[in-house]
């Protein structure tokens, strides 16, 4: 025996049938969304991943370096990472470069090339995701190299040349910013960075008839452009 058919059944039925029909909707839209969100690209993914990055952009000296006659407009900057990771985590080894110069103050003695260069740890975290665009909070420490170019200098002493040396220097070098990536397809990816760098260098500055020696902490921005591609594990 059937049961009697009542306005209030024919709505439950109708809005059941729409719930599924929504949910089924829902499932067809989100899965190439879910596809995107775990398959390796721009350095991300459920599953772990390893990738690679090339950097570009620009990096800035503290304006303090100034006193020390080092040219502290922006300059050109490259890099690479290789990163791996899983999820919103991600660490590995990061090599940068980048130059500016520096006046020597010595008559007749051109500007010296400061090459900057640097090997560091890097990690990071992705804490947010807006319109499929992921931001990161990244942290890295390691070393940074100064050398100079030319690497020697000529001093008029009063008659007698004297041959200087500008010898290389290595220090501790630590730094953190935000980020941002994105995919682009087929495990490639787009990213753009913005990051704050500390070091510390012994100076030599005058004071009086006196000249102090001393160490202090210096730094740089850094901002750059990246590319990426990643493969899954």
């Amino acid at each position: 025996m059937t049961a009697p058919r009542t306005d209030a059944r024919a709505k439950a039925k109708r809005a059941g049938r729409q719930a599924a029909a929504w949910l089924v909707a829902g499932l067809v839209l989100a899965a190439p969304l879910e596809a995107r969100a775990t398959a390796p690209g721009g350095l991300e993914g459920a599953r772990p991943w390893w990738g690679l990055s090339f950097l570009a952009g620009s990096a800035q000296p503290d304006g303090g370096m100034a006193d020390y006659q080092w040219d502290v407009r922006p300059h050109a900057a490259f890099g690479a990472e290789l990163l791996a990771g899983r999820g919103p985590w991600a660490a590995g080894v990061r090599f940068g470069a980048g130059g500016t110069t520096q006046a020597l103050g010595l008559a007749g003695v051109a500007d010296a090339r400061v090459n900057l260069t640097r090997v560091e740890l890097v990690t990071r975290a992705r804490f947010a995701r807006v319109w499929n665009v992921g931001l990161l909070a990244t942290a890295s420490a390691g070393r940074l190299g100064l050398s100079y170019r030319p690497d020697r200098v000529t001093v008029d002493a009063g008659g007698t040349p004297i041959e200087v040396a500008l010898a290389p220097i290595h220090t501790p070098v630590v730094g953190g910013g935000i980020g941002f990536e994105g995919p682009l397809t087929a495990g490639w990816g787009w990213g753009a960075g913005l990051e704050r760098r500390w070091f510390a260098l012994d100076t030599a500055h005058r004071s009086g008839s006196n000249v102090v020696l001393t160490r202090e902490t210096f730094g740089d921005w850094d901002a750059h452009l990246s590319l990426s591609r990643a493969w899954p594990w």
